[in-house]
């Protein structure tokens, strides 16, 4: 396995399989000028390892290998999520008959080169699924951007509201905290008054359930969590 530097930041990366290394070194050498990492693999097995852990604008198969030719390698391709839809390209030295062409377009080939290869249509094919994957990338790049944004705008909302909430109950616990206040003072007032201590243990009773319903409320504003009812509130 070997690979050719890209200069893009996320380089777009083509797959070149054939058990010949002087085919795999002569392909490198017409794809070296394309904005491109090219990998290569001289099996099957290979070349699965390889599109598992990478991914691939497009794959060049040639047909004719020992162990797994190239359409059972396109099978196995389209039987794993991973894979099935890197588009491949095969690359054969045998006959041109439809019976060949349409065995490879049934194994999910998009094009068909036919060998002594033209190095100036191999570059335009390959080409194509190169400009493909850039606009993919450009795509998920403009999708990701939007998506912070959107997140971005959807935490200032919350902050917002959770600022709301938290002014209007630290607003709302004046009235209650007063109450349980005066409370106590006429409970120290009329401590020789039963019928009135009652109403006075009464009123602190309610003030402190309200309290204690409010600072539950404050703690939830402290979790970032925020009910429609608190909203209204």
């Amino acid at each position: 396995m070997s690979s050719e530097p890209a200069t893009a930041d996320r380089p777009i990366n083509v797959l070149v399989v054939d058990d010949r290394s002087e085919n795999l070194f002569a392909m490198k050498k017409i794809l070296r000028s394309l904005d491109a990492k090219v990998f290569t693999a001289q099996s099957g097995n290979e070349a699965l390892g390889l599109m598992l852990h990478n991914d691939f604008a497009v794959a060049l198969l040639d047909v004719q290998m020992p162990e797994m030719d190239g359409f059972e390698l396109a099978s196995l391709m389209k039987d794993n999520k991973k894979t099935q839809n890197i588009p491949i390209i095969f690359v054969t030295a045998l006959s041109k008959e439809d019976r060949y062409i349409f065995k490879g377009y049934e194994n999910g080939a998009v094009d068909y080169l036919f060998k002594p290869l033209n190095a100036d249509i191999l570059k335009s094919k390959v080409t194509v699924f190169l400009r493909l994957a850039l606009q993919q990338q450009v795509l998920e790049s403009a999708n990701q951007t939007i998506r912070q944004q959107q997140d971005h705008i959807v935490e200032e909302e919350r902050l917002k509201v959770l600022l709301q909430v938290a002014g209007a109950t630290a607003h709302d616990l004046n009235q209650p905290l007063t109450a349980l206040l005066g409370s106590v003072e006429l409970l120290q007032l009329d401590k020789d008054n039963p019928e009135r201590l009652g109403k006075h243990l009464a009123a602190i009773d309610k003030a402190g359930q309200r309290i204690a319903s409010m600072v539950k409320r404050i703690q939830l504003i402290r979790h970032g969590q925020v009910t429609p009812e608190m909203r209204k509130a």
